[in-house]
């Protein structure tokens, strides 16, 4: 059997913000800061394809900056994504990598970004760090697979972790796991700016539609709610073919 995923994705500014310090990619694929619609694809998962949404942070500077340079890094090493342990290896380089460049650039100090991601291919891993979220719906249900890093209780935009994100070298334990390829299930990758704004329930009702009508609707309900921050959504559906 051949898994094919079928990807639509999408990144937006909002309603509020002057800029859109969200990065999404699907593959060799880098969002734009600006999108008119989403961006549909149909994939063979012959090789590792990697999906992530990485969401660059407010009231710091540079976030455009870190979380492109994250989506960029983490593009490129998709082919050797093969494990659990390689995924975090490459998530440690990259966290290196934006504090390097923190130090040859002080219009960068402090910049730093939350990612979620999932490689697809023969073994599925997720990852996060920060408080971008990764669900997976099926039969029905929606499950929170990502964990978040943020003090318990209600939420207050606060973050336990992140990458960069700070004036020193600080290492970063990314959360990291394999997912089971289920037949006719949907996975979402997203930044707080969406689920800031809708519950679970909204949000599995829009993931029973087809992906690029649950972006657009995902979309569409965050923006009547507000829209207070920049939103990033991918949404993968899974079908085995013979």
């Amino acid at each position: 059997m051949t898994t094919v995923a079928h990807i639509s994705a999408f990144t937006h500014r909002g309603r509020v913000r002057a800029r859109n310090e969200d990065t999404v990619v699907v593959g060799d694929w880098i969002s734009p800061p600006h999108m008119a619609e989403p961006r549909a694809a149909r994939l063979s998962l012959s090789a590792p394809v990697v999906c992530a949404v990485a969401d660059g942070l407010g009231g710091h500077r540079a976030g455009e900056v870190a979380s492109r340079r994250a989506a960029e890094q983490l593009a490129a090493a998709s082919p050797g994504l093969t494990s659990a342990d390689s995924v975090a290896a490459c998530l440690g380089r990259i966290n290196d990598a934006l504090h390097r460049a923190m130090a040859d650039d002080p219009a960068c100090a402090g910049m730093g970004t939350t990612i979620v991601g999932v490689v697809l291919g023969a073994r599925m891993i997720w990852f996060n760090i920060g408080d971008s979220r990764l669900y997976q719906f099926h039969a029905g249900e929606l499950t929170q697979v990502s964990i978040d890093d943020t003090p318990a209780g209600p939420r207050t935009g606060i973050l336990t972790q992140c990458l960069g994100g700070t004036t020193f070298g600080r290492p970063v334990r990314p959360h990291v796991g394999g997912l089971p390829a289920a037949a006719r299930s949907r996975l979402l990758l997203c930044s707080d700016g969406l689920t800031d704004m809708l519950d679970d329930d909204d949000i599995a009702d829009c993931l029973a539609l087809p992906p690029t009508d649950a972006v657009a609707e995902l979309f569409d309900l965050a923006m009547r709610a507000g829209g207070v921050d920049n939103v990033s959504i991918i949404v993968v559906s899974l079908d085995e073919r013979a």
